[in-house]
């Protein structure tokens, strides 16, 4: 799309996965240079890619009335030319708007509701009118994005949280701790870093998502003793710049996601949005960055043999690690729990007793049994030996026997 004193803006009219991020503010800028001020004419262009514009024309006004006969008329002076009354007059013209004009497929950019917010938000700025309150979100999101680009800006921020899968809702608390704020999040993304869907989920294209992350390709983090910089920053005979620490959190918000982005930022304690917080995930994710990384080296053939062995060796060990741990409790963990879901289920219950029910003990009954047990205990027993035991015994075996 060829804007008029902008030049080439890629839209995804254009291009679906490849457009530019503020693509949506720079339509609106452009549409509000052109004079674009209210609905109708948003409708028009929409419609014809034109609009109506009303101006005051000078035209010769002509002398109807007829004079007196009686009333002699003054001749002019040799030379001297007549002189005829102008009037103004309202005139109304159609004047085409490039590329709408020439381009239809563009026109439906003129019923966008960002686009139209934000035209009105800077007509409502340049006229000194108070600005409505759906127009404070643009103007907060606006001052966020024309932000000294320095590495503490909040932009800085806010672009490496809206590459990552966390909700939008999310990202305005762990910004600004209030809730309210989220509007402007989304027009942000909407109007500058449009990365997500109509419902402000990760746009499903992964190379807009690392074009977004990465738009120079993959991170050169320093120069070799070859090469040098250009007057614009970038690497002569590579056409990267050097990445800033920005550039590294875009990156690994897009490639990692939000829970090690928040360990980068060492937000992990308090950040609103991390389900899993230990050290053991932070090492895991830790894992993951490391043998990305030695792949890419291995296949680019950055590593001496030597190296290699070493790494393969480390490769070999940790996979022997991982093995062990399944056999020992990742295989057998499910196992585990679903012996322990059968034992709760088969578990004995405990019965509750209801007063005057089975089995209920009052406090009397065991106050009873106490006074029992203490006169058992206080009863003399009068041992007469052993010798009586015999004696009984015999008698009742003589009893027997005469019998």
């Amino acid at each position: 799309m060829n804007l008029h004193e902008t030049g080439d803006v890629t839209t995804p009219v254009d291009d679906p996965c490849q457009f530019n991020p503020a693509w949506r503010s720079m339509v609106a800028g452009y549409l509000f240079s052109q004079g674009i001020r209210c609905e109708a004419d948003f409708e028009s262009i929409a419609k014809t890619g034109s609009v109506t514009v009303t101006f005051q024309e000078d035209v010769d006004e002509k002398d109807d009335h007829k004079e007196e006969v009686h009333t002699k008329k003054k001749k002019p002076k040799k030379g001297e030319k007549k002189e005829k009354r102008k009037k103004k007059v309202q005139t109304k013209a159609v004047r085409p708007v490039p590329p709408f004009d020439t381009n239809p497929e563009y026109r439906p950019f003129a019923s966008d509701k960002w686009i139209r917010s934000m035209v009105y938000m800077m007509d409502a700025r340049v006229s000194g009118n108070h600005l409505a309150d759906e127009h404070v979100p643009l103007r907060l999101a606006d001052m966020w994005y024309h932000e000294m680009d320095t590495e503490a800006a909040m932009k800085k921020r806010i672009e490496p949280l809206l590459l990552t899968e966390i909700g939008i809702d999310v990202i305005a608390l762990d910004l600004t701790g209030l809730a309210s704020v989220q509007p402007a999040i989304e027009a942000y993304e909407r109007l500058y870093f449009n990365c997500r869907d109509e419902n402000f989920n990760l746009s499903g294209s992964l190379q807009l998502v690392q074009r977004f992350a990465m738009p120079y390709g993959p991170l050169k983090t320093f120069l070799r003793k070859y090469e040098e910089l250009d007057s614009d920053g970038f690497v002569i005979g590579d056409g990267r710049p050097i990445a800033k620490d920005s550039d590294v959190w875009r990156a690994i918000a897009a490639t990692m996601g939000y829970e090690a982005l928040m360990y980068v930022w060492k937000w992990n304690m308090r950040a609103h949005g991390m389900k899993n917080n230990s050290v053991e995930h932070m090492l895991e994710l830790s894992w993951k960055v490391a043998a990305s990384r030695l792949f890419q080296d291995l296949y680019n053939g950055d590593i001496k043999h030597e190296d290699a062995a070493r790494v393969l060796a480390a490769y070999t060990a940790q996979s022997k690690r991982i093995s062990e741990d399944r056999a020992d409790g990742g295989e057998g963990e499910d196992t585990t729990m679903a012996l322990l879901a059968i034992m709760a289920a088969a578990a004995p219950k405990m019965r509750e007793l209801v007063e005057g029910g089975e089995g209920m003990i009052t406090d009397n009954d065991i106050q009873s049994r106490i006074e029992s047990q203490l006169a058992i205990d206080k009863t003399k027993i009068h041992d007469a030996g052993k010798q009586v035991e015999a004696e009984i015994i015999d008698a009742q075996i003589a009893d027997a026997v005469e019998r």
